[in-house]
């Protein structure tokens, strides 16, 4: 899809070996660009891959092109979406009126607020002016991640709002890592990125599908990201009287089932609940670990996704996104869709997206994986979500 001053191109492959998958993707949205030169290359990946070889693969043929990226739970493009052990999805952009400038830091478990501090001091260092309009796309660790204190840290140092949109880096739910692409590098516990900056358009939406299954009670005692007490009493017990002990047990269930609704109240967005996902419990302390910080005195339910809320909602964020864009049928799209709206929620991977690329214009350039987590902002604020669907559309 060619835009005036933006062109894209995406494939997706099956390919099992490695090496060939890389070689044959780029191999195919070079051809699609038709002579183009990218200035980046956007890779997103399952897990089973042999992922050095990857993209050795893909730099046998790429001529030096920027690359950046992760591996998912599932990969999402126009031609629709898979959880397949083996399949990526790369995206080539060329554009005339963007500076597109990548990036990766590690160690993120270890200060995640010293990290978004580098990334601020990043785009700092572009000199962006008034102007311009400016867009960060991150990839970071989904098992590592800090959201709250990696925000922290931006704004220590951001002289101004900047939107932040991405999802963080998954696995096929087995114990082990996520990983991030950096050009040659194949890392963990990191985050890594994209700032886009110039004269460009862009829409961001953002949306979630859970009912509440019980009411608001009040976070009584937390230490960081991990809620020990609600309503005076271990947080971790409280999951098991809703959701049973076994189910506790198994942190995958928890995880792709049930979650914290936070109170959000005045922002106009999806039933004034934020989400946040249950990524792990503390037997010591009767808590459960979240991926953001949660502050003693905020109301939190129980909340569980409920399909056709789902899809109603999405649709009506891509319909919305459509209305909005200047030329929609020219716009590239990116799709940030958690993990838990695929084949856990479905029964297959397929009908969330599918239903986005209905309202889309056909033939829509897209590029997505699934994630572990969802970032972008609402109202001017960047906030983690869990249980989203995260749509951006660009046009320059």
């Amino acid at each position: 899809m060619t835009g005036v001053f933006m062109k894209s191109a995406v494939h997706h492959s099956y390919e099992t070996d490695s090496f060939l998958a890389g070689q044959e993707a780029v191999r195919e949205v070079l051809k699609k660009m038709a002579g183009c030169k990218p200035d980046l290359l956007l890779l997103f990946s399952s897990i089973g891959h042999d992922l050095p070889k990857l993209i050795s693969g893909i730099e046998s043929l790429s001529e030096s092109v920027p690359l950046c990226g992760c591996t998912g739970a599932g990969i999402i493009t126009g031609d629709g979406s898979d959880e397949a052990t083996h399949s990526i999805a790369l995206m080539a952009l060329s554009t005339k009126r963007l500076n597109i400038v990548p990036f990766m830091y590690t160690g993120l478990a270890d200060n995640p607020e010293k990290i978004g501090m580098k990334i601020a001091g990043r785009v700092c260092d572009e000199k962006i002016q008034n102007h311009e309009r400016a867009l960060v796309f991150l990839f970071a660790d989904g098992l590592t991640i800090n959201a709250d204190a990696v925000y922290r840290g931006m704004l220590e140092v951001l002289p101004g709002h900047i939107d932040v949109v991405g999802g963080t880096a998954g696995n096929d739910f087995q114990p082990g890592k996520t990983y991030q692409f950096y050009n040659g590098r194949v890392m963990s516990d990191s985050v890594c990125g994209v700032l886009l900056y110039g004269d460009f358009n862009y829409r961001i939406g953002v949306t979630h599908g859970s009912k509440p299954v019980g009411l608001f009670r009040t976070i009584t005692r937390a230490r960081g990201n991990v809620i020990c007490e609600i309503d005076g009493q271990p947080a971790l017990n409280i999951l098991k009287e809703f959701i049973g002990a076994e189910r506790v047990q198994d942190i995958g269930q928890t995880l792709n089932l049930f979650e914290l609704g936070e109170e959000f109240p005045g922002q106009g967005y999806s039933g004034n609940i934020l989400n946040r996902a249950i990524i792990g419990v503390e037997e010591s302390v009767g808590g459960i670990r979240l991926a953001v910080e949660i502050p003693e005195g905020a109301k939190v339910r129980i909340t569980r996704r409920d399909l056709d809320l789902v899809l109603k909602r999405t649709r009506e964020m891509a319909e919305a996104m459509t209305s909005l864009l200047r030329e929609p049928g020219n716009a590239t799209y990116f799709y940030f869709n958690c993990s838990g709206r695929g084949s856990y929620l479905f029964g297959d991977p397929e009908q969330d997206v599918d239903t986005l690329k209905q309202s889309l214009a056909p033939d829509s350039n897209m590029i997505g994986f699934f994630t572990f987590g969802e970032f972008a902002p609402i109202n001017k604020r960047n906030y983690f979500h869990n249980y989203t669907g995260v749509l951006v559309g660009i046009e320059a």
